[in-house]
């Protein structure tokens, strides 16, 4: 009687299961994927830095992006300070920032829960369910922080690379968007990040954007020196007319100078470092040598 009991509540928990996900799939998911939508749409009108994908593509946004807009702010003013996050971190389309919160509170919701078990059974006090949360919320942040400069740091060390192939194929007598085209096919497996910048600037050029705006976003979503010193290189030669095969050899010749004298800096500074950290090893044993010679000269003393 009991195991057909419980077989029977199985059944029916699985059927109210099934049939609420229908319900969900038919009416009110769709809601929510609309609604959704139609947020994501006022937050990155500014197609310049996120993908939007067309009709086609939003229908396959995931139930877990979806729910995660729905969790999302109502202001669309922290949209888009996470829209912004999300950018510099490498995470550009519109489903991304709803897998963020969804990763951000569901962290939190089961943060809570485990909290609310470990205390029923005595292990922790009330006021650690609040605390063993907070880490959980901020996780996500500095996930994101950790990932752009992670991000920033491989765009930064393969910028040399790419400009010199472009160079090389400008040389060759191709135009400047086409050598960009072609080392991006070349280098796609090697330099990911680094590639898919360009490839953003590429696209965004080929739609009709202004070059100098399209330089200005390129620089924005990667802000470290190199970038923005090739921005204002081709920014320059955009509005003088001048060489840019040039320009963007210069450009590449400069890099690797600071990169030298980065080294070279680097470098003088370390023998100061290890000294902070050798010199106690070697003080601290070759004082003990010298007064327990002399305690045991005094003490030889005394007992004579």
């Amino acid at each position: 009687m009991t195991t057909s009991l419980i077989a029977i509540l199985g059944f029916a928990a699985l059927s109210g299961c099934g049939a609420g996900l229908l319900l969900y799939d038919r009416f009110l998911g769709r809601i929510i994927r609309f609604r959704s939508r139609q947020r994501i749409r006022r937050v990155f009108a500014d197609t310049q830095s996120f993908h939007l994908p067309g009709p086609v593509e939003a229908e396959k946004m995931s139930f877990w992006a979806t729910l995660g807009m729905a969790l999302s702010p109502s202001s669309l003013t922290e949209l888009d300070k996470t829209r912004k996050k999300l950018n510099m971190a490498g995470f550009r389309r519109e489903e991304h920032i709803g897998i963020y919160y969804i990763a951000k509170y569901g962290a939190a919701l089961a943060a809570l829960c485990l909290g609310a078990y470990l205390w029923h059974t005595g292990i922790i006090p009330p006021a650690a369910i609040i605390i063993s949360a907070v880490p959980f919320l901020l996780l996500p942040d500095i996930t994101l922080l950790l990932l752009t400069r992670r991000r920033l740091q491989k765009v930064t060390l393969a910028l040399p690379d790419f400009i010199d192939l472009c160079n090389v194929s400008m040389t060759a007598g191709l135009s400047w968007l086409i050598s960009v085209k072609r080392v991006i096919r070349e280098l796609e497996s090697i330099h990911p990040q680094l590639c898919r910048e360009f490839s953003h600037l590429f696209d965004q050029i080929q739609t009709g954007m202004n070059r100098i705006e399209a330089f200005n976003q390129l620089a924005k979503n990667n802000p470290v020196s190199e970038m923005q010193y090739l921005v204002n290189v081709l920014i320059q030669n955009e509005r003088m007319g001048s060489s840019i095969s040039s320009a963007l050899a210069d450009f590449s010749q400069r890099i690797y100078q600071m990169r030298q004298q980065t080294m070279e800096e680097k470098a003088g500074k370390l023998s100061a470092k290890m000294a902070i950290v050798i010199l106690p090893f070697l003080l601290l044993p070759y004082i003990l040598i010298m007064v327990s010679e002399q305690m045991v000269g005094l003490w030889r003393m005394l007992t004579s």
